[in-house]
């Protein structure tokens, strides 16, 4: 049985901010899991993402892992219309809206003070305390994003452009969305954004003997130590646990009720002719009712079209393709719903991710929020002692 003082469970951007900041702490730890990057997915043959597509100016964290690439151009866009009408950014019609965006700008302002201090409360108390420090976040947290448009009445800036842009970033519906998620979304329409990469070699070698490649499945606890059987049959037993796996398998592993529901998204890589609507355009965002979310240009004059369906009809957009390669989120972003997962079960176990806000920035201070928890609880424990097995209740 392989011992450490403490193990993170799952090396998406939750579980490797984790892990760097352990390591940067100097606390002997292990870090388990079968993949890297979680919602990043990228793929170094074909230069692309089938995950998570940008990051944003203010990503101070999920930079340190990952590599700022294209500047995404916000005046390369069109926007759609169900009745088959087209904008781009700047147009006429754009500037119809005029005084409701810069109401809309106002707000977001507004949002982007609150939460940046949100952010900073994040990396050293548990989230649930950082909302109740800030009674603006927590309602945001509880509001759906439609009502949050029909409050500040945004309706037609809404369903003309921040509708569109919040439906390519998570596949769901205003209505489905809550406010907090949706302006957090909503930042990429005021700040830059570009496309990233992700260099999985020199991650690996920079958590070196820590890793190990293999998948948690299943916990126990024996003699107060949190004992990990892998797919491999192998076992690994720490004092302190952090469980930076999607929600829907921290929910198995430790047997948890509700939480968020899931989006579901469906990513293809295409060497395609787009139809004459949508070839001037760099990204196309389109509305709910298409089954087709997004077409985004790619440095190579190839594209990634993003659909809500499986089987959606490529030819909605295309004149003609060639599939590169695909990948399908089952359980793309947890995005519906308020129901919260706790950071903290008991004295010595922790949780990480994007459970509870959207963005690979809320999941990459939720694993440092993680590690700084088990850094401080690492010198408060008396040094390991190999564990007597028995059976026991799960962690």
């Amino acid at each position: 049985m392989d011992e450490t003082r403490a193990l993170v469970v799952g090396a998406g951007m939750a579980g490797m901010s984790c892990a760097l900041r352990l390591q940067e702490a100097g606390v002997d730890y292990r870090i388990v899991s079968d993949t890297f990057g979680g919602r990043v997915d990228y793929s170094p043959d074909e230069k692309v993402n089938f995950g998570a597509y940008f990051v944003m100016a203010n990503y101070a964290n999920a930079t340190k892992i990952l590599r700022r690439e294209t500047w995404i151009n916000p005046f390369a866009c069109c926007f759609h219309q169900d009745d088959g009408a087209a904008y781009p950014t700047i147009s006429g019609h754009t500037l119809k809206r005029g005084g409701r965006f810069a109401q809309f700008g106002a707000l977001m302002v507004r949002f982007m003070r609150h939460n940046g201090n949100y952010k900073r409360n994040c990396e050293r108390i548990p989230q649930r305390e950082a909302m109740a420090l800030d009674p603006y976040i927590a309602r945001l947290f509880r509001q759906p994003a439609s009502e949050w448009v029909r409050e500040h009445r945004l309706d037609s800036v809404a369903a003309d452009y921040v509708s569109k842009f919040t439906y390519a970033c998570t596949g769901v519906s205003l209505e489905r969305l809550t406010a907090l998620d949706a302006l957090t979304v909503c930042q990429g329409l005021l700040l830059p954004i570009h496309r990233f990469s992700f260099d999985e070699p020199a991650m690996t070698r920079r958590l070196g003997p820590h890793l190990i490649r293999d998948r948690v499945d299943s916990l126990r606890t024996v003699d107060g130590r949190h004992v990990a059987t892998c797919a491999s049959g192998a076992e690994l037993a720490a004092d302190l646990i952090v469980l930076a796996t999607p929600a829907v398998e921290t929910q198995r592993l430790l047997e948890l009720p509700a939480i968020r529901d899931t989006c579901e998204l469906y990513v293809f890589h295409v060497k395609a002719t787009l139809k004459p609507a949508f070839a001037a355009h760099a990204m196309n965002l389109f509305p709910f009712a298409s089954p087709v979310v997004l077409t985004a240009l790619q440095d190579d004059g190839s594209f990634l079209v993003y659909t809500r369906e499986p089987d959606a009809d490529l030819g909605q957009v295309c004149e003609s393709w060639e599939l590169i390669g695909s990948k399908a989120w089952r359980n793309a972003m947890y995005v519906t719903g308020s129901a919260y997962l706790e950071q903290q079960y008991g004295p010595t176990l922790y949780t990480a991710g994007d459970h509870n806000g959207l963005g690979l920035e809320p999941a990459a201070i939720s694993g440092i929020y993680a590690a700084n928890q088990v850094i401080r609880a690492a010198g408060r424990l008396p040094s390991p002692v190999a564990p007597r097995e028995r059976d026991l209740a799960h962690a």
